[in-house]
């Protein structure tokens, strides 16, 4: 195991985390447009902007029947994601140490996950004493987990003894990474989600983004004498994700969106776990 396993997994939870409210808040579910579609699935006809058949677009809609599960699920993700960004220092108390220099990046990751997850934390308490969420809280809580994804990506840039990190590319394989994961997570939430156009696109043009940058890594990891194959393996996972997602939209079933996460969560761990990988002499 190597040594950086604790940064693995703090990025890649926090990350899904992050990226998983990212789509949420643009995409929020119990607004007019959605609750159209559930008054035209009662009535048997089509629904939503999109022309889809509601008993498919609105399904087992996690996040507008139990509107506490998803920001309780982003929280968990991120609570376990900081242990082991805790398991990294090794010593807790290091941790404490550590954010006494904003400047470096381990700090700019705390700033950014305690903001993050005190957002969350409240709109965990707001919906579960009944309430709905304010739109203010909503976009506050997806700039710090845009925020978050940034400088996970950044602080690798300075890390000078390891070349392989060292690499413009960096950035995108973490941020557009995070996205794609939270992208594939939101619609086992939200039935919906792939059905809907705008969903659908963001999603297609976030996992070939993230293609390009898992090639122009992998072209880097190999300037700098170490396997790219991981970075190919991602890229042909993150192409099946996208099949199953459009199979999703064309076809609907609850299977398939799982299927789609499996996927992309598998391709960005492989080139995650690559990364890291890199740190090893």
């Amino acid at each position: 195991m190597i040594s950086e396993f604790p940064l693995f997994v703090f990025t890649t939870l926090a990350g899904l985390s992050a990226g998983a409210y990212v789509a949420s808040a643009a995409f929020p579910v119990g607004g007019r447009e959605n609750a159209g579609v559930a008054l035209a699935g009662k009535a048997g006809g089509l629904g939503g902007p999109d022309g889809v058949g509601a008993a498919g677009a609105v399904g087992a809609d996690a996040r507008g029947a139990r509107p506490w599960l998803f920001p309780l699920v982003c929280l968990a993700l991120l609570g376990l994601g900081l242990v082991g960004c805790l398991g990294h220092l090794a010593r807790p108390a290091l941790f404490l140490n550590a954010l006494v220099n904003p400047r470096a990046g381990i700090a700019q990751e705390a700033y950014l996950s305690i903001a993050y997850g005190v957002l969350l934390l409240v709109e965990c308490i707001v919906v579960l004493r009944g309430k709905k969420s304010s739109r203010i809280l909503s976009l506050a809580c997806a700039v710090a987990a845009v925020g978050l994804t940034v400088v996970m990506g950044m602080a690798y840039l300075a890390n000078l003894g390891t070349p392989a990190w060292v690499s413009w590319a960096t950035v995108p394989l973490f941020v557009l990474g995070d996205a794609l994961m939270g992208f594939a997570l939101y619609p086992l939430f939200s039935g919906w989600a792939y059905r809907k156009t705008a969903f659908f696109g963001i999603f297609m043009a976030i996992a070939v983004l993230f293609a390009v940058s898992l090639a122009f890594e992998a072209n880097h990891f190999f300037d700098t004498h170490h396997s790219a194959i991981p970075f190919l393996v991602a890229i042909a996972i993150v192409a099946v994700a996208a099949a199953l997602a459009l199979a999703t939209r064309r076809r609907g079933g609850k299977v398939m969106p799982v299927a789609t996460f499996v996927c992309v969560f598998m391709g960005v761990c492989i080139a995650r776990w690559a990364f890291y990988s890199a740190s090893v002499v």
